[in-house]
């Protein structure tokens, strides 16, 4: 088999293989017929010259013998000669006539006397002969001393000028022709030379059409060849469909069809490499749920933004989306509804932008918009840009279809202006995020722009979650608890609350430090060590009487329950702290039931399993199915301190409560109220048959050792 390379050099050479060897076998053919008719007529040159030779040496000669024979027969008549010098002269001339004669037979064979006159051959044959006869004759006479002698010579002598005159003549005529087929064979051999040429001109010129037909056959493959290189080199043209290499392919064989197919594979290749890269480009640089340029690609069109903005000028902004209580949709819906709101939310504004601006998706329910080309003032600019968002808000504000029912959501939108060519591309996010987060605390749908004061907070925010991350290493929380109480103010169990001892800054507020865990997921940590040292406290109540029969609750944070190992958690803590389970209460947030159901209570039971009860906690500020809640293992509603803050005097509150209650009853269910803070509180709950009741009129959130205190002190009296 020959290598790639040779054949791809045979098709190269192939036009010219066509010209040069066929060309040179010509031309061989051509030579090798020219020198061998050269050669035949060299070789009749020769034998005609050779006959001439021979002709005019016979002739010469037969004269010197005739003079010869004349001498002898002078002598023999005058008898200078005895018998014996006669016989031998007589054998002589004998002999030389002979040899003559055969000489003579050989010069009319020759090819020359023949192509002359045949009858010349014969003529001279018979004119030597009849001389040959007489002097034979005439030598056998003067052996014998005949008189006849003289009669036999004088007839040898006219013989033998016959033969002459006819020799000459015959020599004459050989001469001309001789120079005739000379001329002839020279002029057969230009003729020859003449065709031979042509001929080959034209079977060259021939083989220069085939072979250009061939090299322009070749050179159109080839520069199909070359283009569909080229095409599939250049990185920003689609790929080519490449028809013509695949018919290529098809109907040819050899190089070429190897080509064609290394052309085929390279081609699929590239367009298995550029899916793959278009596929990296996707995960890297663009959001996989919406396909809208994720974090990444936004800060680069942020870095592009702000340089042109400087040179022409103008003043950008960039909006930060925030969609408002998303998490309710995910919760109630599911998280499948709550992308289907995200998709529809980036086609909306998708449409809006067209070339207006650049959207993004920086992550959850979050969205950004990069705004080029505003005025020049920061007033004007300002004002678009609010225009902008406006637009945004109303095309966010039309209700979203899901499957099953219509959602209806709004946003709130931060809005930071740049126009310096200097700003942080950092920086700028946090003054978005931070007004938008300003946006949100004024209410659903708000537009607010990018404050100093904000980013104070912010930066306060950033230090207090570094804090945070340390005080878990540290273990700076503390936990303590207030006393829940019966109708008849006894204590029958406590809620325990952690707090965060700062080393520097004092007790922190939960309410301040427990969202930036939630949204951290330090939550997770935080709630692992509420749940075990709530369980040793337990334990260390278990030695005293009055605190023996007391029931903990404990809150457990949404993303903490959801942990896929939370149950075995709590077992291996009980286990390991030695907590008696039925002890130990559970507080649920209606945002930890309701989302996966079912996973929920299945785990719920899992834990009932164990011992462990459940109460749900800030009852009725949620959004609770009651389908789903009559199938939750609950054992306790807790009555949220809104609703009891004035129920002793805001019809309202007295109805949320009544139904509340009757609810509880109805599914069985203990009800305990939180937020009592007056008698009145407690007498009108205790009057509509609530079970416990817990708020600073009984206990204020102590230590455990003031708790067990508390504890040995007489109940209040309900008047």
């Amino acid at each position: 088999m020959m290598k790639p390379t040779q054949s791809l050099l045979m098709v190269f050479l192939l036009p010219m293989l066509i010209i040069i060897v066929p060309t040179a076998a010509l031309g061989l053919a051509a030579l090798h017929g020219f020198k061998h008719q050269s050669a035949q007529n060299h070789a009749m040159q020769r034998a005609d010259l050779q006959t001439l030779t021979q002709m005019a040496t016979f002739e010469r000669e037969l004269s010197e013998l005739h003079q010869r024979v004349s001498s002898v027969l002078n002598e023999a008549n005058q008898e200078g000669l005895n018998s014996r010098e006669r016989y031998v002269e007589y054998g002589t001339i004998t002999k030389q006539l002979s040899t003559l004669g055969d000489r003579v037979d050989t010069l009319t064979q020759s090819p020359l006397i023949t192509d002359l006159a045949p009858q010349n051959a014969a003529a001279l044959q018979a004119a030597f002969q009849e001389y040959q006869r007489f002097i034979a004759m005439a030598n056998e006479a003067a052996t014998l001393n005949q008189e006849e002698v003289m009669v036999y010579w004088r007839e040898a002598q006219s013989n033998f000028n016959r033969f002459v005159m006819l020799t000459q003549h015959v020599l004459t005529g050989l001469t001309q022709r001789a120079s005739e087929r000379n001329d002839l064979a020279f002029g057969n051999l230009g003729r020859s030379l003449s065709t031979s040429v042509f001929s080959s001109i034209g079977i060259l010129l021939l083989l220069i059409i085939a072979a250009v037909f061939a090299a322009w056959r070749m050179n159109k493959r080839l520069m199909l060849v070359g283009d569909a290189i080229l095409e599939l080199s250049n990185p920003r043209q689609t790929l080519p469909a490449l028809s013509a290499i695949e018919r290529i392919s098809h109907r040819q064989s050899g190089p070429l069809k190897r080509l064609a197919d290394a052309l085929l594979i390279f081609r699929d290749n590239e367009r298995q490499r550029r899916d793959a890269e278009h596929k990296v480009h996707q995960l890297a640089y663009y959001d996989t749920l919406t396909d809208l340029p994720n974090w990444r690609l936004l800060r680069e069109h942020l870095q592009h933004s702000i340089e042109t903005n400087h040179q022409t000028q103008t003043v950008g902004a960039l909006i930060y989306i925030d969609v408002d209580m998303f998490k309710r949709i995910n919760d109630s819906s599911g998280h499948s509804a709550g992308d289907s709101i995200l998709r529809q939310i980036a086609e909306r504004l998708t449409q809006l932008a067209k070339e207006r601006f650049t959207l993004g998706r920086l992550g959850g329910d979050e969205f950004a918009v990069i705004i080029d080309g505003l005025a020049d003032e920061h007033v004007q600019a300002a004002e678009q840009a609010e225009q902008l968002a406006e637009q945004i808000r109303q095309a966010l504000c039309e209700p979203f279809r899901l499957e099953d029912n219509v959602e209806f959501i709004s946003a709130s939108q931060g809005v930071a202006l740049f126009h310096r060519g200097d700003e942080d591309i950092n920086a700028l996010f946090q003054y978005a995020n931070a007004a938008a987060h300003v946006a949100k605390k004024s209410g659903p749908g708000s537009i607010r722009f990018y404050n100093p004061a904000i980013q104070a907070e912010i930066e306060e925010r950033t230090v207090l979650e570094r804090d945070l991350r340390l005080a878990i290493a540290r273990e700076e929380f503390v936990l303590v608890y207030q006393m829940q109480v019966d109708n008849h103010g006894r204590a029958i169990g406590a809620e325990a609350l952690i707090r965060w001892q700062h080393p520097r800054n004092g007790f922190v507020s939960p309410g301040k430090f427990i969202p930036l865990a939630e949204e951290s997921g330090m939550i997770i940590p935080i709630g692992s060590w509420v749940l075990k040292a709530a369980c040793e406290q337990l334990v260390i109540w278990q030695a005293n009487d009055h605190t023996a029969d007391l029931v903990l609750a404990v809150n457990v944070s949404a993303k903490q329950f959801q942990q896929r190992g939370f149950v075995e958690e709590v077992a291996t803590v009980l286990e390991q702290t030695g907590a008696p389970a039925h002890k130990l209460k559970l507080e649920l947030t209606e945002s930890t039931v309701l989302g996966k159901v079912e996973e929920t209570i299945a785990r719920m039971h899992e834990l009932k399993a164990l011992g462990v009860s459940f109460a749900m906690d800030d009852f009725g500020t949620g959004y609770s199915s009651l389908q789903y809640l009559k199938r939750l293992p609950l054992d306790q509603l807790k009555i949220d301190q809104s609703f009891v803050r004035d129920v002793h005097q805001d019809p309202e509150d007295m109805a949320i409560v009544q139904t509340i209650i009757a609810m509880g009853r109805a599914l069985r269910l203990n009800i305990i109220a939180e937020g009592v803070e007056t008698q009145a509180h407690w007498r009108y709950l205790s009057e509509h048959q609530c079970h416990a009741y817990q708020g600073y009129y009984f206990c204020k959130p102590v230590s455990a050792a003031e708790m067990a205190q508390t504890c040995l002190a007489p109940p209040p009296a309900l008047a």
